[in-house]
């Protein structure tokens, strides 16, 4: 339409002059700005709210804008009314734009590099050192349930911090509440789902992630992602706790661990039940991700001097620790780093652990076990399944890689998309920082597992390429699995919770429901 109305203007110039759409407050909207606004116009965030899919501006593909600013460079060709009003509302926005009196100009702007990309989401820029809180905040947004529960908060926004509270020891965002990182985390997901542009800057919610010490935190300083989500999830509860959904993380990533101490007699001299958001595991000298389960539920023998004081009787014992209840979305912790007493310093662990895309978890929980104890001590034979344990399997819904060595490295995420294209399909993401792309599945193993990598390098001695081994310094360190019966749930019938992104013909994608 865009185009037949330039050929129409240009056959029959007269027609530039004429208002349109009649009904506006002057008789009617000028065509010359109806076009600009189509292209320039940025809704208010109650407005892209309450309008959706539909909001502002209307010309969002590559091929729609260069025919709107086409019609627009026809319609202000000898005419010097239309010429004039365009050049005035461009200058209107460049002034708005810039926020100052005279415009900042850029040699280099180039506007389609700062578009949202063309897989549909938006990444988060690195403030310096900060790829550990987009790598995960990456993960959760694209949690279908935590972003729909976290988006539907009613939340007020922080108040303008005083003097006062500056000096204070404790300001309002460290107070048992966390509400405004609560609030920021909202402000970023809302980003993240509705903005258009290629990435979203951190710095708001950097400045209300208080420490012990009422500090922000340090764009420049990296910390551990794992003892950052520890951080992030205490936080979160403080703060949905004056909200309507106060069991909101325990319900989503909530476990319990029960740490047992059983007799050689089967009897259950001691149980201790601890609740988790994370499951740390081992991975050295490990060859799967199953192996350290295996040894995460392994039972310590106490016995010599080691022996279990109970009601004053030393007796041998077993120590185990075992999963007495799962949560829907399962986190798992390769431990990748250690500290070596010999060097005084903390070292990465590079050993090849591989991970299943899906996983059954009944084995490591205490009713298997006892379940398989009791079989023991009657006779041998298989165990039966239990009609429960169905419910104890997962898919691997996310990876976070962390690539460099303990001193140095960088954080990035491969996330499969809920929504799919066609039933049955997974398409995988690759989210690092402002990148976002997709990624082939089949390549997991080979970035993410670990181990050593042939490489071919010159040799000046024999003066030819010589083949050698070396670490990779990429290798998986958080693992999100969810469960498939809360998955499958979750597909049904779930509305639309996920920015629609551009085909790669410049097409609009339609809503589809999210996977």
């Amino acid at each position: 339409y865009l185009r037949l109305m330039r050929v129409l203007l240009r056959a029959q110039p007269h027609l530039k002059r004429q208002p349109v759409d009649a009904g506006g407050a002057d008789g009617g909207t000028h065509l010359v700005v109806a076009i600009f606004d189509d292209l320039f116009r940025l809704p208010s965030v109650e407005e892209a709210r309450r309008i959706g899919a539909l909001t502002p501006p209307q010309c969002k593909t590559p091929r729609c804008r260069a025919a709107a600013l086409a019609l627009l460079a026809e319609l202000a060709e000898r005419e010097p009314a239309n010429l004039s009003l365009l050049l005035e509302m461009l200058l209107a926005q460049q002034l708005s734009r810039s926020g100052h009196s005279r415009v900042s100009y850029m040699w280099h702007y180039a506007p389609a590099m700062h578009e949202k990309s063309r897989c549909g989401y938006v990444g988060l820029k690195n403030l310096g050192a900060t790829c550990y809180l987009n790598s995960l905040v990456q993960q959760l947004f694209l949690i279908p349930e935590f972003r729909a529960a976290i988006l539907a908060l009613q939340i007020e926004p922080p108040a303008p911090a005083s003097a006062t509270d500056a000096a204070s020891d404790l300001s309002a965002a460290d107070e048992p509440g966390g509400g405004d990182v609560l609030y920021y985390l909202q402000a970023m997901f809302g980003y993240l789902h509705e903005s258009e542009k290629r990435w979203y800057d951190t710095r708001d919610f950097c400045g209300a992630f208080r420490d012990c010490e009422n500090l922000p935190l340090n764009p420049s300083v990296q910390m551990d992602v794992d003892e950052f989500l520890n951080m992030l999830f205490e936080k979160l509860e403080a703060g949905l706790g004056r909200t309507s959904s106060p069991k909101l993380l325990q319900s989503l990533f909530g476990g319990s661990v029960v740490n047992q101490i059983i007799d050689k007699a089967g009897r259950r001299l001691s149980e201790r039940v601890e609740p988790f958001f994370v499951i740390s595991i081992e991975v050295k000298n490990k060859a799967s991700v199953m192996d350290g389960l295996a040894q995460f539920v392994e039972g310590e023998t106490l016995d010599g001097d080691n022996k279990y004081n109970f009601e004053g009787e030393y007796v041998e014992a077993t120590k185990r620790c075992c999963i007495s209840r799962l949560p829907p979305v399962l986190i798992l912790h390769l431990k990748r780093f250690e500290f070596d007493f010999d060097l005084m310093k903390k070292m990465k662990l590079y050993d090849h652990c591989e991970f299943p895309p899906s996983i059954d978890m009944a084995p490591y929980t205490v009713r298997y076990l006892e379940r398989q104890e009791k079989l023991l001590g009657e006779a041998e034979g298989p165990s039966p399944a239990d009609e429960e344990d169905g419910d104890c399997v997962y898919e691997l819904a996310g990876v976070l890689v962390h690539t460099g060595t303990s001193d140095s490295g960088h954080y990035y995420s491969f996330i499969r998309e809920r929504r799919a294209a066609q039933p049955g399909a997974h398409p995988w993401l690759h989210f690092n920082d402002t990148l976002v792309e997709p990624f082939d599945s089949s390549e997991i193993g080979k970035n993410c597992f670990g181990g050593v990598e042939p490489v071919v390098s010159w040799d000046v001695d024999t003066n030819k390429p010589v083949q050698r081994t070396q670490v990779k310094p990429h290798s998986a360190y958080m693992l999100f699995y969810e469960k498939v019966s809360a998955h499958a749930q979750s597909r049904e019938g779930a509305p639309e919770a996920v920015p629609r992104g551009e085909g790669r013909d410049g097409a609009r994608d339609q809503p589809m429901a999210e996977a």
